[in-house]
């Protein structure tokens, strides 16, 4: 089953490729790479890279019910190992193995570094469609279909993320989390006895760990640093888009909802986003909201795919190295044995 996973993956990514590539004049493409300032690129990788720290700190707020005091680098290490893992391997592993791994370091159990993962997604995809709906009021003209649809589809997926919260949050409250201890402990006797229990306990500490048991004022600076992560990258974006001849038509805010299909793009399980990103980039440029030219589209797409790339593999690769972290290690957290055996 996993070799037929990653040949359907496989697939799709040629698939999106062709569509990416198709009708494509490669020396317009290569001419409007070839004669951006390098203060352009230069400026995005930097952007790109200073935003690991954030999401860090922002990951160590989420784990500080379970430990107060983990090292922002120890923090940013697992983040850009988790990027690289996502860039080089099919199927969106690194976020689980980022948090799996964080967990067997810190000592805090895997089945809680695993919840923090699952929350950072759900605050990401919130903010995301949050911020995409604050640029509405900004943007000069909002009659586009790409923004209607948008609209629609982020009015339908904002009450549903936020259910999740207060699903997570009813669960772990004393009166229900009684039942769901039961439930838990029920569906494991189907499993070996000599799994069951650690099986129990990672389910246990699991639901434990999606409930966010915060102060008040950590509260305040996950919000913060929730909001500063996305608000934080979107003018590198802008600015990238600066660097070709569309660009100075597109004001800082109108990026938004670009910026927001590349973060949805990125949720397709392919390999370092191959084919997903490129087409959702190409077909948004070219949309009636930006009307950019079908080469400088594709130009500006592959310049930013390969510099998000570059940022996530040569910092994934030095703190592999600096974690002494190897592929063997990798495959162990994905295999199905490890997962059973995990607590």
């Amino acid at each position: 089953m996993k070799y037929i996973k990653y040949i359907l993956i496989f697939v799709l990514v040629g698939i999106l490729l062709f569509f990416f590539f198709r009708n494509v004049n490669f020396r317009e493409v290569y001419d409007g790479i070839s004669s951006i300032n390098l203060i352009y690129p230069i400026v995005f990788l930097l952007g790109l890279y200073l935003q690991f720290f954030i999401r860090g700190y922002r990951w160590g707020l989420i784990l500080y019910p379970h430990k107060s005091r983990i090292s922002i680098l120890t923090l940013y290490h697992y983040t850009v190992i988790g990027f690289l893992l996502d860039a080089i391997i099919p199927g969106k592993i690194g976020e689980p193995a980022k948090g799996i791994l964080l967990a067997k370091e810190e000592n805090i159990g895997r089945s809680l570094g695993l919840a923090s993962v699952v929350l950072e997604r759900l605050i990401d995809s919130l903010m995301i469609v949050l911020l995409f709906l604050v640029s509405l009021f900004f943007i000069r003209d909002t009659t586009s279909p790409l923004l209607i649809k948008l609209k629609s589809i982020s009015f339908f997926i904002s009450p549903i993320i936020a259910l999740f919260f207060l699903i997570f949050f009813f669960l772990n409250t004393e009166r229900v989390f009684v039942y769901v201890e039961k439930i838990i402990r029920f569906f494991s006797k189907v499993l070996p006895h000599k799994i069951r229990e650690r099986a129990i306990s990672f389910g246990i500490n699991f639901v434990k760990g999606l409930r966010l048991n915060l102060s008040f004022l950590n509260y305040v600076k996950l919000l913060l640093s929730s909001i500063v992560v996305w608000v934080f990258l979107i003018p590198f974006y802008w600015f990238l888009m600066q660097g070709f001849e569309f660009g100075p038509r597109i004001n800082m805010v109108e990026s938004v909802p670009y910026f927001s299909i590349m973060v949805l793009s990125a949720a397709i399980p392919t390999p370092g986003m191959a084919g997903s990103f490129d087409v959702a980039s190409k077909e948004v440029l070219r949309s009636s909201t930006y009307n950019v030219p079908i080469n400088e589209a594709v130009a500006y797409t592959v310049l930013a795919h390969f510099l998000i790339l570059l940022v996530m593999i040569i910092p994934g690769l030095v703190s592999f190295w600096v974690k002494g972290i190897n592929m063997k290690t990798i495959r162990n957290i994905t295999s199905k044995r490890d997962e059973q055996n995990n607590n």
